[in-house]
């Protein structure tokens, strides 16, 4: 019997040691993202590279509240916040008859905390986790509807391994499918969406090898990163789709709304959120998407349209609004911006 203690007590000793050994993932982001190496991008395990700003935003734990000020990039704390700015666009794009669905991007680093540091505990990447949980229902019980991608992406899948690029920041081609999907499941509960006109697209296997942006950044050393493409065209043509103004769904956001559909250092064309969440729909949506930050930026340009074209919020249904998670805490901050003059 007391044999039997002695192993018990060793064996919670060890087990604490294990625990106490092993680093929770919000504390090793945040000493990589303070690591002072004169770049912004770490790299992680197998060939995996991050950005340091998203570290930042995962290393600085709950972000909303009174945690704004101290979780957030922006130098001017009264903009700290999140919230009142997305509940307030919520309620003025109501007024327009325009239904909001937020569909933030997960971190990359949270999808592949793996990737990030072999050391880290792997227990203590749930409580990150919940903390965009936390997040979420509470921009719910606002009335904000909420597109989480995060339960879906951490899913065991065998496509696991392709859901972000190995070298960008953004999501791959696979990955923004089930963004596109999400979105499409969400849209068409919608009462008018049955009887809107529809067109035909294919969709074309490709393959190609990108330099990502996190690549470049870190000197653009290395081989190539080979990406799979799902390439979308209209049926009867054969051409690519273009955005519709008058469509009555509004793609907004940041530069993973024009990933892999603007070309150039944006990689490909005809393969991006806007194609795919076109192709699931059955009709060309509205893309408003920006370069950078897609949180005050994207919501000036959705307000430009509308005051220079009178007319441009007629027929609007749905907005999508999507940008990085790391945004919540970017040095933006989150300003309120009107919907219409």
């Amino acid at each position: 019997m007391k044999l039997f203690k002695i192993l018990c007590t060793v064996f919670l000793l060890l087990t604490a040691v294990t625990v106490y050994a092993s680093p929770g993932f919000r504390e090793v982001c945040g000493q990589l993202a303070a690591t002072d190496d004169g770049t912004s991008v770490v790299a992680g395990e197998e060939g995996w590279l991050f950005l340091k700003e998203e570290l930042q935003h995962i290393g600085a734990g709950p972000f909303w509240g009174e945690n704004a000020p101290a979780a957030t990039r922006t130098r001017k704390k009264e903009y700290a916040d999140p919230v009142p700015a997305i509940v307030a666009y919520n309620k003025l794009l109501a007024k327009q008859g325009i239904k909001l669905y937020l569909m933030p991007v997960p971190p990359k680093a949270l999808i592949y905390s793996d990737k990030v540091s072999a050391s880290v505990d792997p227990a203590s990447v749930e409580q990150d986790l919940a903390v965009y949980k936390e997040f979420y229902r509470l921009l719910e019980k606002e009335g904000v509807s909420v597109i989480d991608l995060i339960p879906l992406l951490r899913a065991d899948d065998p496509d696991k391994e392709k859901l972000y690029c190995r070298t960008d920041t953004h999501f791959s081609v696979t990955g923004l499918s089930y963004f596109a999907k999400e979105a499409a499941q969400k849209i068409k509960e919608s009462d008018w969406y049955d009887d809107y006109p529809k067109t035909s697209y294919r969709v074309s296997s490709q393959s190609a090898v990108i330099q990502g942006d996190l690549q470049q950044m870190s000197g653009g050393q290395g081989q190539g990163e080979e990406i799979d493409l799902a390439v979308v065209t209209q049926e009867k043509t054969g051409k690519g789709i273009e955005s519709d103004p008058a469509s009555p769904v509004i793609l907004l956001g940041d530069s993973h709304t024009l990933v892999f559909s603007a070309g150039g250092d944006l990689h490909a064309k005809g393969s991006g959120l806007f194609d795919h969440l076109s192709k699931e729909l059955g009709f060309a949506v509205d893309l408003l998407g920006v370069r950078g930050s897609g949180v005050t930026p994207a919501r000036i340009k959705f307000y430009q349209r509308s005051k220079k074209q009178g007319d441009y919020l007629k027929g609007k249904k749905v907005m999508i609004w999507c940008f990085a998670a790391r945004d919540f805490t970017g040095s933006g901050g989150w300003r309120e911006i009107p919907v219409a003059p």
